[in-house]
């Protein structure tokens, strides 16, 4: 760690610490100002928890560094608002947060910039840092460097609605084993209520990249065919597995077994189960582990104590059933250094500080991340939260898999969510009509040679 001293008090307290051995390098940065920025309205079940949350933080730092201040930069709205406000401020070195809470899927078109600092020596000295499962740290990783540290992820799978499926005559410990069992629930659904909506699977360019994660790549990841990019750098987009994923939205919007439209393409699509749950409208919902967690007493958002007389889980099978028989994706939050910081020794232990036990379970619990060290995925502050989705969420991430850390990803992303909206909102459209589609946007963003052959 590097220290400098500003005063001459500072100095003489300094070279008396020296001579005794003890030098903290906190007192070296006096006057010190460390910008932080994340998602004031999005990320977090509620703003309170948000504020109360950073504000923690906050006090917690400049309390071990004294003179350094801890500049709060909140950024409202939502996902897309986020991402448009940190590209903004990376614009700007005098405006750039020293440490950013970034949606991860995200990070690499800000790495390709330059905007971010490569964390590898760091997390070389972390002890924690072996904790964190290999996929989460990919997530987190372009080419050969750590641009992010894992705040928490996302995981998803299926939620059902107990009283919809006795109603139903479907049993009430559900186990489906591939995608058909969940079809001939959603029809049976149908059949014995028709103001219930058997299916909840979101989709959309409009929830951007997160919705993705939270909707179609987890029937990816299901599928034959998981594959987004290959080894040579080309992009998926005539496979089996989007084929198979595509077919399930037209299926489903086919039979009119989805949710509407309105909400399951709304910008806000992650967030619309959460309330919906506790007035019985979703027979099946694929769904992230935070909806559970927004029902518990901590964050009543809503608060429904009920919720586990009616609501049970099971985990999204594969596509026919095949390989450990179950599929997640999954996505979450990272912290990064600006490359610019004129404090990146500091930034660090600022980000060390929120990845700490004390604040990384707690972050989890306030946003419904899973946390992304496995010594905490059985901790009673983290499953006692909402059991028992909690720890059945959280056992998904040693299967899940991340999206790609790539620059051009959201470019293919935005394609697939084009592909899949379409076919719910025009039941006529075939699959090879949407797979056309989405060829012919990647094509004209990334070039044909950037495409994998149909395969």
């Amino acid at each position: 760690m590097r220290c400098f001293v500003r005063s001459k008090k500072l100095a003489a307290v300094a070279s008396a610490m020296f001579a005794s051995g003890s030098l903290l390098c906190n007192i070296a940065h006096a006057d010190t100002v460390l910008k932080l920025a994340y998602g004031s309205e999005y990320v977090m079940v509620t703003p309170e928890i948000t504020t109360k949350f950073w504000g923690d933080i906050k006090t917690d730092f400049e309390k071990s560094h004294p003179g350094v201040t801890v500049q709060l930069v909140p950024i409202p709205g939502g996902f897309d608002d986020i991402v448009t406000k940190v590209s903004m401020s990376y614009g700007n070195s005098g405006a750039a947060p020293d440490v950013a809470q970034l949606p991860a899927q995200e990070m690499a078109q800000w790495a390709a910039s330059g905007y971010l600092l490569p964390l590898n020596q760091y997390v070389a000295t972390a002890a924690w840092w072996k904790d964190v499962p290999d996929a989460v740290k990919q997530e987190g990783t372009t080419g050969k460097d750590v641009i992010g540290i894992s705040q928490g992820v996302n995981t998803s799978g299926l939620l059902y609605d107990r009283q919809i499926f006795q109603k139903a005559g479907l049993p009430a410990d559900w186990k489906p084993k591939n995608w058909q069992d969940i079809f001939e629930a959603a029809r049976k659904i149908k059949k014995s209520d028709p103001n219930v909506w058997p299916l909840w699977a979101i989709t959309g360019p409009a929830g951007g990249t997160s919705a993705l994660v939270e909707g179609a790549a987890n029937l990816l990841m299901a599928s034959s065919d998981p594959a987004i990019k290959d080894a040579s750098g080309k992009w998926a987009v005539d496979t089996k597995g989007i084929r198979e994923v595509l077919n399930f939205y037209h299926q489903a919007s086919v039979e009119g077994l989805l949710a509407p439209s309105s909400l399951i393409l709304n910008a806000n699509s992650p967030a619309l189960a959460t309330p919906e749950f506790p007035k019985h409208h979703i027979g099946i919902g694929l769904v992230g582990n935070y909806v559970p967690a927004a029902w518990s007493k901590s964050m009543c958002a809503p608060c429904w104590p009920e919720a586990q007389k009616f609501i049970s889980f099971a985990p999204l099978p594969t596509v026919t059933g095949g390989g450990v028989g179950y599929a997640s994706a999954f996505g979450g939050w990272d912290l990064s250094i600006y490359k610019k910081s004129a404090h990146p020794d500091l930034a660090w232990q600022l980000v060390s500080l929120i990845v700490g036990k004390k604040y990384l379970v707690a972050g989890a619990n306030g946003t419904g991340f899973v946390p992304p060290q496995t010594a905490y995925w059985t901790d009673k502050e983290y499953t006692e939260l909402a059991p028992p989705y909690q720890e059945q969420f959280g056992k998904l991430l040693a299967v899940a898999k991340s999206v790609p850390a790539d620059p051009e990803y959201p470019l293919w992303a935005h394609a697939l969510e084009a592909a899949t909206e379409a076919l719910v909102l025009k039941p006529n459209m075939s699959v090879d009509d949407a797979v056309r589609m989405m060829k012919k946007e990647l094509s004209n963003q990334l070039g044909d040679d950037k495409l994998m052959a149909a395969r």
